[in-house]
């Protein structure tokens, strides 16, 4: 008599319905907890790199000043020897021929500075001659490829 009404019907789809249910809700539940998990090891990752980074600028810093150090060891080494170059100097020719020699200097500096220059002029012209052949080739590339439209 249940047949009739289709109850038995009916009961076997609700259970049907439950256990497909539970089996979404345990494929639902792994794939939180997959997506779960990968959010930790991406967490632990970017924790690491920031590690690894502050690391690095700590021993950049550390560089840093050892080469400072190293630098100004440098430059207080040829003061010092220029220092005892212009005594030596002085007393053997004297305070004149100094002003000579400071004076050659000065002129080797500066045909250094002007000999930089240039060659940074020349480098900018280089520079704008090769943008002007990249354009070109792009021009010719392009009605080479589509033509004149």
């Amino acid at each position: 008599m249940l047949d009739e009404f289709g109850f038995l019907a009916g009961a076997k789809g609700i259970s049907e319905g439950v256990r497909n249910g539970k089996e979404a809700g345990k494929i639902i539940g792994s794939s939180i907890e997959d997506v779960q998990k990968e959010a930790v090891d991406v967490a632990q990752k970017r924790a690491q790199e920031r590690r690894r980074a502050l690391r690095e600028a700590e021993f950049k810093k550390q560089t840093a000043l050892i080469k400072a150090l190293e630098s100004w060891k440098e430059k207080k080494q040829i003061s010092d020897k220029e220092a005892n170059l212009k005594i030596d100097f002085v007393k053997k020719y004297g305070a004149k021929e100094w002003e000579a020699v400071l004076k050659i200097k000065l002129d080797i500096e500066n045909i250094e500075r002007k000999a930089n220059e240039d060659f940074q002029h020349d480098l900018k012209d280089i520079r704008r001659v090769q943008l002007m052949c990249f354009a070109l080739a792009a021009i010719i590339a392009y009605y080479l490829t589509w033509g004149y439209k």
